[in-house]
């Protein structure tokens, strides 16, 4: 056999067994489940890929912020769900892993360097979310005595490890090793697609990714208010396959429903690489609305794989769809090809987005953009869903749905690629004030990681900051004449809202405060008329009711 032939031989072999095809012995859906708790946020993580939803008991409920679990009645949700997406393309052929509220392509596990899938039992076994914060592990420092996730930290599923004893690859707690955490508390778990076997009715002719996914979620545990109010998520995708995945893209599949999800609008600031949500007026009405001043939230892009230049690409491509719109054009992707196409930015037919109206079948005229609505909301710049262009300028405020993602990059076998995200939460005085403290919060939290600061740190002593508490000098004279002060103690660099509301529940004063010393005095009530009144003081993770009277 010539050398040529013998090279078209070993290339139709590749070629033969590059797709990974469905496992013959299918590991069933993940059942863990942890609540990934910072200062003033709640996340519920899963391990099949999604995250906040999943079972009855986060069913609308799994992401909360501002979070109070004091006062569970005011804890309000900006997120139902979100799930990883990643697609490219094995040998020509579309091929995706990701999915929303059912059909989960991902399971416990991983497949490892040689592509085989785990096992029913070895997925059994991954089927756990390790929860670690730096305070277990000075605990452990100090008393010697480890948490269960702390002495099992898995390492052999790809868990991070600051090296402590010179061994590479091992993890002894007693020879220095630590988990590598980010953040003051971290969760660990890891996935695979290689393991789920695609329905042939649903998805005919659909096989796996060939796709290892690991997971690193962190929060905070310090009072400043952004860090406090946000969460972090580093996926890493590592390809299984024999041959390339040309062209992946990974991103986040997000339904934000603000409270009251039918009345919301969406947006995306490449400035910030932010996809965001924000209401459509200044009352989130509902009993599981945010209610007057309602806030903004999103997603920024933190960590991205680089592109030709070797610069990070960060948020390449944004798309939406609204609830009920057809599968095959404007509606959510269920195929590989219509997944595919999402990441990029694009309908699910391949078509462009323009910049008009709803972005689909708008005239050529129109720009193409491979983003949603990027125009400044807050200024009224189209395209937006406040100036979208068309005829009638304001779009239908209602439940939507978003991809955010980067890429594309070439995923060689064995290879990684890392895509960190952090949800944001934003609050001012209206709903436009609250995008623009978004935006804030976006800047910090790329800034923060731009300087290593999410970067893990070994704990050598006592690590985690702390927290304090709400500590109010009740109103002074009460009942009072003129004007009471109350004071504020613990709080320096707080943000703080204190709001007089009348007997009827209506505000009749507001004072908005960051607070830079130990104590901070208030004065309340000057103009009010003479009554009973609520005083209540509120801001990151704490909310406190006084009442105070005014006589005559």
């Amino acid at each position: 056999m010539s050398r040529w032939s013998l090279l078209a031989v070993l290339a139709a072999s590749i070629s033969a067994t590059a797709q990974a095809p469905n496992p013959a012995d299918p590991c069933p859906l993940g059942r863990a489940q942890v609540a990934l708790r910072g200062l003033g946020v709640q996340a519920q993580l899963f391990t099949n890929g999604n995250l906040f939803f999943g079972g009855t008991t986060t069913n609308g409920a799994g992401y909360l912020v501002p979070f109070n679990a004091g006062t569970p009645e005011r804890n309000r949700s900006p997120l139902y769900a979100a799930n990883l997406w990643v697609g490219g393309t094995v040998d020509g052929t579309a091929r995706s892993a990701g999915s929303t509220f059912y059909d989960f392509q991902l399971r416990p596990g991983a497949a490892g360097p040689d592509g085989t899938p785990p096992t029913p039992a070895a997925c059994a076994d991954a089927d756990r979310i390790w929860v670690v914060s730096r305070y277990d592990v000075e605990q452990y420092l100090r008393t010697g005595v480890a948490t269960a996730d702390l002495a099992d930290w898995p390492v052999a599923l790809g868990a991070p490890v600051l090296d402590g004893d010179g061994v590479a690859g091992n993890y002894s707690l007693a020879d220095g090793d630590q988990p590598a955490l980010r953040g003051d508390v971290m969760a660990f778990w890891a996935m695979t697609d290689l393991a789920y076997s695609r329905d042939p009715v649903t998805l005919p002719g659909e096989g796996p990714l060939g796709v290892d996914v690991t997971v690193e979620a962190f929060a905070f545990l310090t009072p400043q208010p952004m860090l406090a109010q946000t969460t972090v998520y580093r996926f890493t995708v590592t390809n299984r396959n024999p041959v390339p995945i040309d062209s992946t893209r990974i991103g986040l599949w997000l339904d934000e429903d603000l409270g009251n999800a039918s009345d919301d609008f969406i947006g995306t600031d490449t400035t910030h690489a932010l996809l965001y949500t924000y209401n459509a007026d200044d009352d989130d009405e509902g009993v599981t609305g945010y209610g007057l001043d309602p806030p903004a939230f999103g997603m920024t892009v933190l960590d991205s794989p680089p592109g030709a230049d070797g610069r990070p690409l960060g948020l390449t491509a944004t798309r939406w769809y609204p609830n009920g719109s057809s599968p095959q054009t404007t509606g959510q992707p269920r195929t590989s090809r219509a997944i595919r196409n999402a990441l990029r930015g694009r309908w699910n037919d391949g078509t462009l987005v323009r910049e008009r109206g709803d972005g689909y079948n708008q005239p050529v005229t129109a720009p193409a953009t491979p983003y949603a609505f990027p125009g400044d909301p807050v200024t009224g710049q189209p395209w937006s869903e406040v100036n979208n262009g068309s005829p009638a300028p304001i779009n239908a405020p209602g439940n939507r749905f978003m991809i955010g993602s980067t890429g594309p990059v070439q995923l060689a076998p064995g290879a990684s690629a890392v895509f960190s995200v952090a949800l944001v939460f934003g609050q001012g005085t209206d709903r436009f004030d609250s995008i623009t403290a978004l935006r804030r919060a976006a800047s910090t939290m790329r800034r923060l990681h731009d300087a290593g600061r999410f970067e893990a740190q070994p704990v050598e002593g006592i690590a985690v900051p702390r927290v304090r508490t709400l500590q109010i000098l009740r109103p002074a004279p009460n009942p009072f004449v003129g004007t009471t002060r109350l004071t504020l103690l613990d709080l320096d660099g707080l943000d703080v809202r204190v709001r007089v509301l009348d007997v009827l529940g209506r505000e009749v004063q507001r004072l908005d405060l960051v607070p830079t010393l130990r104590a901070e005095p208030v004065e309340i009530g000057a103009g009010l008329a003479p009554g009973v009144y609520v005083v209540r003081v509120s801001g990151n993770a704490f909310d406190a009711t006084i009442t105070a009277v005014k006589s005559r």
